[in-house]
């Protein structure tokens, strides 16, 4: 808190210096507009990081894992849309077209890009929502292996869920997010 009050005290004897060099200069109109959108500017820069909590280092992990679900569900929803194929043993490339699942991993990068910017933030709901998307998306890549996937193409994804679900669960994280009990 007070490093927000000594960096405001700064810019307002900034603010003091040019209002006294744009006086003697007769720019008093630009000068008062220029001014109220830089104090407007900086005083909502400063309320919102009151009211910001600071984002630990293990946040910023899961938030970076959660940006990695979302590029491996963008791929997957790729894949069930025939553009990018599906790869047989590791060499023979399968295209397969099923536009339900195609449209649930497209709304699953959506909402995890959404949750990337919640968990930046450190808000409290995003921990909860994460938690929720990525039992989704279990489930959904284990109906991916019943249908014409392997454990090849959705090992990664479903890897890197089970490790933000397991993270998730740390006494750290959700200390971070207040939902420690």
């Amino acid at each position: 808190m007070l490093h927000f009050k000594a960096h405001a005290y700064k810019l307002s004897t900034v603010l003091q210096l040019l209002v006294t060099v744009f006086n003697d200069t007769g720019h008093v109109g630009q000068l008062k507009e220029l001014l109220t959108l830089i104090l407007s500017s900086y005083t909502f820069h400063v309320e919102r990081k009151q009211h910001m909590r600071e984002r630990p280092f293990g946040v910023t992990i899961l938030a970076i894992l959660a940006a990695v679900a979302a590029v491996l569900a963008a791929i997957h929803a790729l894949q069930f849309l025939g553009i990018i194929p599906f790869f047989i043993g590791g060499t023979v490339p399968v295209r397969y077209v099923s536009i339900f699942t195609a449209l649930m991993y497209g709304i699953l990068v959506w909402i995890y890009i959404w949750l990337v910017q919640m968990l930046w933030r450190v808000e409290p709901q995003a921990w909860m929502f994460l938690v929720f998307v990525t039992v989704f998306e279990l489930i959904i890549d284990f109906f991916s292996l019943l249908g014409a996937s392997t454990w090849d193409d959705v090992a990664v994804s479903f890897i890197v869920c089970l490790v933000i679900l397991l993270y998730c669960m740390l006494p750290g994280v959700r200390r971070a997010f207040s939902t420690a009990q």
